[in-house]
């Protein structure tokens, strides 16, 4: 009768560690589960360090604070800020402008409609960045693809580096016509410490300034 009451006892023991480890697996999942957040009308902020999915936003911008991380950023209306050490997949916004500050990983691309993208020392970019009307400023940044715009300025300074190609596209596009109808040349300046691995594709009439010291590609001429 000893021994048949040990078992019995045994037995309730190990059906409490077994649905106490399930119970715990499922809070790990919980904890390790990243959320998505879209808005309406409204500014959404991600706080410093937290960890979340895509983050989407109609009429209202976005800030992604210190070292938090994310995967697709984008608004319809508004900008994006993306402060020191944060990481995400990507940005991108139709009417606004994305800031972007040290030390930042993009694992993706960053693209504005109608609105610039600065980036500051320590950012790297693995894809492309992309405006149609906005001006592109990079800062000791490493981009790891194209830089494109269509209407708008763009500076390479402070020993950035591009792997890819600088293209500079035609004012004439449908697209880019929406936003500006000014027909003075815009700015491609690379400054003495920089670098562009691909080459230079203009479409179009530029003011080049190509510093003494810069590296650069091929400069081809498509009108």
């Amino acid at each position: 009768m000893h021994t048949t009451n040990h078992t019995v006892r045994l037995g309730v023991a190990s059906a409490l560690a077994i649905l106490l480890s399930s119970y715990l697996l499922d809070a790990n999942a919980d904890e390790t589960e990243v959320q998505d957040i879209s808005k309406i009308n409204s500014g959404i902020r991600v706080e410093e360090n937290k960890h979340v999915g895509n983050v989407s936003s109609v009429n209202g911008g976005i800030r992604i604070q210190r070292g938090a991380i994310a995967s697709e950023i984008g608004t319809v209306n508004g900008g994006i800020d993306i402060e020191d050490d944060a990481e995400i997949d990507t940005a991108e916004s139709v009417n606004g402008g994305i800031d972007v500050g040290e030390n930042v990983t993009i694992n993706g691309s960053l693209r504005t409609v109608s609105g610039g993208i600065k980036t500051n020392p320590g950012t790297v970019i693995r894809d492309h960045v992309v405006t149609v009307g906005g001006k592109i400023r990079l800062r000791n940044t490493v981009v790891g693809s194209d830089v494109q715009t269509s209407n708008g300025d763009i500076e390479v300074r402070s020993g950035s580096t591009v792997e890819g190609d600088i293209i500079v596209k035609s004012k004439s596009s449908w697209l880019a016509g929406l936003f500006n109808s000014n027909r003075t040349p815009n700015n491609l300046i690379i400054d003495a410490d920089s670098i562009v691995k691909g080459d230079i594709h203009l479409y179009r009439e530029v003011n080049l300034r190509i510093d003494s010291g810069a590296q650069v590609g091929n400069i081809i001429e498509h009108f």
